[in-house]
């Protein structure tokens, strides 16, 4: 696709998420977080993958807590050498890359069940533009994630059908809203 369309599309939509006042991010958090907890596919992983929401994404920190208590092992991204590296939560944490908290912990090397995955935009064919980096897709890339099932929370703004993904980009495999939920087939 156009770069320059991508970047476009990323600038507006960031720029409405960013506009929301955080009575509407917690609300509109709080519909999307409580569709996905009915989701089996979380309700069936032991292991998963989520990430310190930052600037106005959708609230992961009670999420991210729920999931623990599960006894789940809770799996948190870290930029290491501009690569994302999991990182298995042990609640200790600092700012790192773009002021993203991030935790710190050991290197977690085997298989994810599920990967939550953030994103800026995003369209019906689970194709996702980010923030332009590439950290996860070139982390999605991984053989040893492929199995791993892809879901991202998202506003439902941020759904938009004008684009389509490129050759190398990873897609998700469901879209979770506050209004809908969306399977990629």
């Amino acid at each position: 696709m156009n770069n320059e369309r991508k970047n476009t599309l990323r600038k507006e939509i960031k720029r409405k998420r960013e506009s929301l006042s955080l009575e509407e991010k917690n609300l509109l958090s709080k519909k999307i977080i409580s569709n996905f907890l009915n989701e089996d596919i979380l309700k069936n992983s032991k292991t998963i993958m989520s990430y310190m929401s930052f600037k106005n994404e959708v609230e992961t920190k009670e999420l991210n807590n729920f999931i623990k208590s599960q006894g789940k092992t809770l799996i948190l991204p870290r930029i290491i050498n501009n690569e994302i590296v999991p990182i298995k939560d042990e609640g200790n944490f600092f700012s790192g890359v773009f002021g993203v908290t991030e935790p710190i912990g050991e290197i977690f090397k085997e298989k994810i069940d599920l990967i939550i995955v953030p994103g800026i935009v995003f369209n019906n064919l689970g194709d996702r533009i980010g923030f332009g980096k590439g950290y996860y897709d070139r982390f999605l890339s991984n053989p040893l994630y492929n199995d791993s099932f892809k879901i991202s929370l998202v506003y439902s703004f941020q759904i938009d059908n004008s684009f389509s993904g490129d050759i190398f980009d990873k897609k998700v495999n469901k879209l979770i809203t506050e209004k809908e939920i969306i399977e990629i087939l």
